[in-house]
């Protein structure tokens, strides 16, 4: 068994290895679709709104991803510390949100799969009329 411990330390690895670089990632990532629709726009509207909702719809599901294996890690954590220190009771709040907050990032997860699915039906949709023209 493996011992956790929370500490500021162990936040600042979180912070530097996961929260910052994800924001990083979130902010080019938004500025480069801004760019794409800037420059495309004129061209093919649907083609471009297409392309910006499908990169957008995978950038969603690897962050929502990454962030579901991350609360389910610490998810597990928590309650079993708690289990080990026989604190249940005394957490029981805490102890039960923890068991149920992956959850949270699962439903994003399954949300942004079903719009990946949706758009990528779409763009079947519109090459069937383009190719009908």
């Amino acid at each position: 068994m493996t011992q956790t411990v929370y500490s500021e330390e162990n936040f600042r690895i979180l912070l530097y290895y996961v929260i910052i670089p994800l924001l990083i990632i979130i902010i080019l990532f938004f500025m480069g679709t801004k760019i794409y629709a800037y420059f495309n726009k004129k061209k093919n509207e649907d083609r471009t709104n297409f392309v910006i909702n499908y990169w957008s719809n995978v950038m969603g599901i690897i962050l929502t991803a990454i962030l579901l294996s991350v609360s389910i890690g610490f998810a597990l954590a928590f309650t079993q510390n708690v289990r080990e220190l026989n604190a249940i009771e005394e957490n029981k709040v805490l102890y039960y949100f923890f068991m149920v907050f992956p959850a949270f990032p699962l439903a994003f997860l399954i949300y942004y799969i079903s719009k990946f699915i949706i758009n990528i039906k779409k763009k079947e949709k519109l090459d069937n009329e383009r190719g009908e023209e």
